[in-house]
């Protein structure tokens, strides 16, 4: 090999991804303009490197469940009432109110009319 086949790019375009990912040509070139998926324009050409792929690929992974829930066991009453805890400590805190109290009251309207 010489040193041009070394830095030779392979280039694929939107149809080969989208077989190679199987999912829809419009869907590629939806990730693509979101920014979602590595993608070059050339001159109005969206075109991929295969190695930019397989790099995005594999931060795609998804983590390991824990192994020590089944993944089909739904959480336990006492779990889903510290979830709606965590959850009502991060929207009404002390000095803000419920978020519909605190909306009137930046109004200035003692009484909540408009």
């Amino acid at each position: 090999m010489d040193g041009l086949e070394l830095n030779r790019m392979v280039l694929l375009n939107v149809k080969e991804v989208s077989q190679w990912l199987q999912v829809k040509p419009s869907t590629v070139y939806l990730w693509a303009a979101e920014g979602k998926i590595p993608a070059l324009k050339i001159q109005g050409v969206i075109r991929f490197q295969r190695e930019k792929i397989d790099a995005w690929l594999a931060g795609c992974q998804l983590e390991t469940p824990d192994p020590s829930r089944p993944a089909n066991q739904r959480p336990r009453s006492s779990e889903i009432d510290g979830i709606i805890a965590t959850a009502k400590a991060e929207v009404y805190t002390s000095s803000h109110g419920k978020p519909d109290q605190d909306r009137a009251t930046r109004k200035g309207d003692s009484h909540g009319s408009v």
